[in-house]
């Protein structure tokens, strides 16, 4: 099958890294993935080519370019002829269904909607304008069912809901006892150091002020700890994080490493993983990817990340600084073989439940039921004696 995804750029994001996880679990040539992003550039952008796609990107900007933008997708949908043009996320939804030309069209929405002012003007605008074309695609995946529940009171089709969950490359986020210490020789860390994780870009739903302030109270209870904080944005460059490092006097104690392509091997080497976000996000990969790395993961309940976690003491309510610290305390205050059983069990968790290669297979078999309808029963012995001969 010759899959065509239309993707709003290529950062580094939840939708995106799902997109190349995808594609790398469905190669060639069973499958044929073309990703036209409707931005330029981006950290996954060589990733995704890497992984077998052949990648076409615009420059894509908010003015007239728009109508342009979109005959030209127009023209590359009906030059590729795909048997599916697989939408990701808000924007991208929206031009693949005014694009396709009359071709089988799937979306995907990556983020929860409990309130439309938590969006973007430009994001909530284009949500609302998705809504009554929604009808035209023939299946709107999900990675959350309070995602689906609520776009669907917004308006989106019951009907068109299928439920998938990110699915987790176990072969690449695995345990490495080397990575803890690879990580703590690179910071200039002793060896007892504590090192809490944070994998985040730096965004208003992330909180990080709730995470810097938990990290004072978990630094009050253990002096050895050390908060390491991965993601675009995260560098020692942006005022508000200088900001909330000194309010709370945290110093040499936080690490911001920025954007970086190491994520795996970064995150093996935490103690632990704490999801501080406060809205809007659907399924967090970064919870999985700790869980799948053996590394205990806390969370705030956003999206599913109860589900994620399966384990109610280590999921907090958003935006309580207190209630996400008690449990990083709690855990780290454990003999290193006994949070390193918790973090066994988290993996096996994402194994069983989350796989990649068994979530990919939940998207091509989307894909399948799109382009040729929905499968039919075999035939049995019986069926066949009461066919007229």
């Amino acid at each position: 099958m010759r899959i065509l995804h239309v993707i709003t750029g290529l950062g580094s994001g939840g939708a995106e890294n799902m997109l190349v996880n995808v594609v790398r679990a469905l190669p060639a040539p069973r499958f044929e993935h073309v990703v036209v992003a409707l931005t330029s550039g981006g950290a996954m952008r060589a990733a995704a080519a890497a992984a077998g796609a052949r990648v076409i990107d615009f420059e894509l900007s908010r003015s007239v370019q728009v109508v342009r933008t979109l005959r030209r997708l127009g023209r590359i949908i009906a030059d590729v002829a795909p048997d599916v043009v697989q939408g990701w996320m808000y924007h991208a939804n929206l031009a693949a269904a005014l694009a396709a030309g009359g071709r089988p069209v799937v979306w995907n929405v990556r983020q929860t909607l409990n309130r439309l002012g938590d969006n973007k003007p430009l994001t909530a605008a284009v949500i609302l304008a998705c809504v009554p074309l929604s009808g035209r695609a023939g299946r709107v995946i999900y990675n959350s069912a309070l995602a689906a529940r609520q776009h669907e009171r917004c308006g989106y089709p019951a009907s068109k809901r299928l439920l998938i969950p990110n699915g987790f490359d176990l072969a690449r986020f695995r345990p490495s006892a080397a990575a803890g210490i690879a990580l703590r020789a690179a910071l200039g860390l002793p060896a007892e150091a504590l090192v809490v994780g944070r994998v985040a870009r730096n965004a208003a739903m992330k909180d990080h002020a709730t995470l810097f302030a938990a990290f004072a109270r978990i630094l009050a209870a253990l002096p050895a700890a050390q908060l390491v904080c991965v993601g675009h944005g995260m560098t020692a460059e942006a005022p508000e994080l200088r900001a909330l490092i000194a309010a709370h006097g945290l110093g040499a104690h936080v690490h911001l490493l920025g954007e970086r392509r190491d994520v795996a091997d970064l995150t093996a080497g935490f103690d632990i993983a704490l999801s501080s976000s406060a809205h809007t996000e659907g399924f967090a990969n970064v919870i999985g990817e700790a869980m799948a790395c053996g590394v205990p993961a806390i969370a705030t309940d956003v999206g599913e990340a109860s589900d994620i976690i399966g384990d109610p003491s280590r999921v907090v309510a958003p935006g309580n600084a207190a209630a996400l610290a008690a449990p990083a305390i709690a855990l780290l205050r454990l003999p290193a073989s006994e949070r390193q059983a918790i973090g066994q069990a988290d993996r096996a968790r994402i194994a069983d439940r989350y796989a990649l290669t068994a979530i990919a297979e939940r998207y091509a078999a989307c894909w399948d039921e799109a382009a040729h309808g929905p499968a039919r029963p075999a035939a049995t012995d019986a069926d066949c004696a009461a066919s007229p001969s």
